[in-house]
């Protein structure tokens, strides 16, 4: 790649002659590195919360089994927000959706908690109903953002996973970031997930959910 820095005040941006930041042969190495970043996302949906509330989103194989093919998953939820204070967890399921894993031990989640004051606190728990994705007292009608990957739903030797970053605006009207990743406690195939809230009660109002496969080699 050229050289970045100052290069004057004419640089020359020619075929016949170049001085700028980029080269001809930059642009082509650039439109290459592109196409190849293009190539580790798939886009396989993306749904949104319309205006009738609900607890959850749920992703059955059935619904979309091109999801299943891939053992990662890029996730992103957009604009989220609940019409009273809460946060989400992420479920699985082996029946289809039918039922979700949410017993008092099925899950186990660690996150890390980065507060606007910068304060930091860490949550450890392995007796989980579900990974918590953020903390409690997400405020009000106020925008929340996640961004993460699932990985090992159809594993016979790993535990199905989810790590994740979020950021959004709490009940103390300051701006928390949380980074964390949880597992189901045991190893299985699952047909089913979903983002719900952590009552389980009809609080998100708003939000996106994007979901990508990411094409690996080895499962």
């Amino acid at each position: 790649m050229s050289k970045y820095g100052y290069k004057g005040s004419k640089p020359i941006q020619s075929k016949q002659g170049n001085s700028g930041v980029f080269t001809p042969a930059d642009i082509k190495q650039l439109d290459k590195d592109n196409k190849i970043v293009n190539t580790l996302y798939e886009h396989v949906l993306t749904t949104e919360v319309g205006a009738t509330s609900i607890s959850s989103i749920e992703i059955t194989k059935t619904e979309y089994p091109e999801l299943w093919k891939y053992t990662r998953i890029a996730c992103w939820l957009t604009d989220v927000s609940f019409d009273a204070s809460n946060y989400l967890r992420w479920q699985v399921s082996s029946d289809g959706g039918a039922t979700y894993d949410s017993g008092g031990s099925d899950y186990t989640h660690y996150y890390q908690v980065t507060r606007a004051d910068g304060t930091q606190n860490s949550y450890f728990d392995e007796t989980e109903v579900g990974v918590g994705l953020d903390l409690a007292g997400s405020a009000t009608n106020k925008s929340f953002n996640l961004h993460g990957y699932i990985a090992n739903l159809r594993s016979t030797n790993y535990k199905a996973n989810i790590i994740f970053f979020s950021q959004g605006e709490y009940s103390d009207n300051k701006m928390t970031s949380v980074w964390g990743s949880g597992d189901r406690n045991t190893v299985g195939n699952y047909d089913a997930f979903r983002f719900v809230t952590n009552n389980g009660l009809s609080q998100w109002n708003a939000g996106k959910l994007h979901l990508y496969g990411v094409p690996i080699l080895w499962t």
